[in-house]
């Protein structure tokens, strides 16, 4: 005797690709199998930075003032976040720098942080090519 309630439940097909995988599938494809470094770009990297409407220089003040405050976990989150906007301009002294303070701050718990410095000439490409495929380049001053 069957109970089951409405329809059956369809099965996603293995040719369906989301957005999602469409995207993971081509950041990894630009790491050229360095595992490290696109674990590293997928967690730090923004998707769509578009929608990051705070400037730079908000956010690094911020970042200033929370580290001033002593508070270390949201002025690395800060710095983060200033790496991630230099990762999408294309600025690898940004990258070096911003990263820099956020693995400082963070001490060892967030090892992205220094595969991405280790690699962060590879990372500023690789974030530009992938922000050219996917039109999220910045606007050009």
């Amino acid at each position: 005797m069957k109970l089951g309630f409405g329809k059956p439940k369809q099965k996603a097909t293995s040719d369906e690709v989301g957005p999602e995988m469409l995207i993971a599938n081509r950041l990894k494809e630009l790491c050229h199998g360095d595992d490290d470094l696109y674990r590293a770009m997928s967690r730090l990297m923004f998707l769509d930075p578009k929608k990051i409407t705070i400037p730079l220089e908000r956010v690094l003040t911020e970042a200033q003032d929370f580290e001033a405050q002593g508070n270390n976990l949201r002025a690395e989150v800060s710095y983060r976040i200033a790496g991630g906007i230099s990762l999408y301009k294309s600025d690898l002294a940004g990258v070096n720098k911003y990263f820099s303070k956020a693995a400082s701050l963070a001490g060892n718990s967030h090892l992205e942080y220094q595969t991405l410095l280790k690699k962060s000439s590879d990372a500023v490409d690789i974030a530009r090519k992938f922000y050219e495929e996917f039109n999220s380049q910045p606007e050009q001053s």
